[in-house]
């Protein structure tokens, strides 16, 4: 894996102290600057491209959710992983909405953080198992769940189960004996069927609809 360029943002100097400690653990790390608001992480943005964003939620000027929905809007290969206190439903619905490939809350454990990493860098995306289930309690089976299901193979629902269980492209294909390629042929079907464009969205699409079981 090349370097990978991020910065750190968030208000609490300590909870960022903390975290560069735990990117150490991660050798492709590139830690380019940490900011104590989105606005100067924001102004960085402008001028200099990332791979990595770590943010916060609750800070001055400008907040975590204004700053990813800004990055996704400008910097759409930039990579957006939210850790903060919050877990109200408010807050998870709107971070999953940003597109954010990665929710941690800080009560994780310092080991989660750096599997999130690792898991957001390989093409993936990580949700701890608190916001699951948020997703899982607070959105309402939609009517067309029944539709969708019957649209679905049994060879793409077992690709969306591979999905949720946060496994890479590549990953799937060895688990299910399959190319590559077929793996990203059943995600575009998958896009296709569900009415989204993002893996995040799908996430979000299939646990709200009870399409898998986690």
């Amino acid at each position: 894996m090349n370097e990978v360029k991020t910065i750190l943002v968030d208000d609490h100097p300590i909870v960022m102290e903390g975290i560069e400690m735990l990117l150490l653990e991660i050798p492709e790390i590139q830690l380019l600057g940490k900011f104590t608001n989105g606005k100067s992480a924001q102004e960085f943005l402008s001028v200099t491209a990332v791979d990595l964003i770590i943010t916060d939620i609750s800070m001055p000027e400008l907040d975590g959710l204004q700053l990813t929905k800004w990055v996704k809007q400008n910097h759409p290969e930039t990579k957006v992983i939210i850790l903060s206190m919050h877990d109200n439903d408010h807050y998870v619905q709107e971070i999953i909405l940003a597109d954010a490939e990665g929710y941690l809350l800080k009560e994780n454990t310092s080991e989660e953080l750096v599997n999130a990493v690792n898991r957001v860098l390989d093409d993936g995306i990580y949700y701890s198992d608190q916001i699951v289930g948020k997703l899982r309690s607070n959105f309402q089976l939609q009517n067309k769940k029944h539709e969708i299901l019957q649209s679905l193979s049994e060879r793409e629902l077992d690709v969306l189960q591979l999905i949720i269980q946060e496994l890479t492209t590549q990953e799937i294909a060895d688990k299910l004996f399959i190319s590559r390629h077929t793996v990203e042929s059943h995600k575009k079907n998958l896009f296709k069927k569900t009415d989204q464009n993002s893996l995040v969205g799908l996430v979000k699409f299939s646990i709200s609809n009870q399409l898998i079981n986690l």
